[in-house]
């Protein structure tokens, strides 16, 4: 039986650029949410930021985790009647 590994890791730093509040992915498979001072200040809105652009990444995480399982495994299909 196959093992699976998650690794997680959340950056938080100063960056330049415009504020976007929506979570985008990137093209290496990473999400980046831009959040204004004032957010990454308070704990309430830094934590609602992180848990927005988490919960994009693992949603597309698991996507592609079913898809590559679902192309690798054969389905439990009803059996195939003989002719």
């Amino acid at each position: 039986m196959s093992q699976y590994e998650i690794t997680v890791e959340i950056k938080i730093k100063e960056c330049e650029g415009s504020v976007d509040t929506n979570p985008v992915e990137q093209a290496d498979g990473s999400f980046r949410l831009v959040m204004t001072d004032a957010t990454a200040s308070s704990i309430d809105e830094c934590e609602q930021a992180l848990l927005r652009t988490n919960y994009a990444a693992v949603r597309q995480a698991i996507a592609t985790h079913l898809s590559r399982l679902s192309k690798k495994k054969p389905r439990n299909g009803p059996p195939k009647k003989a002719e």
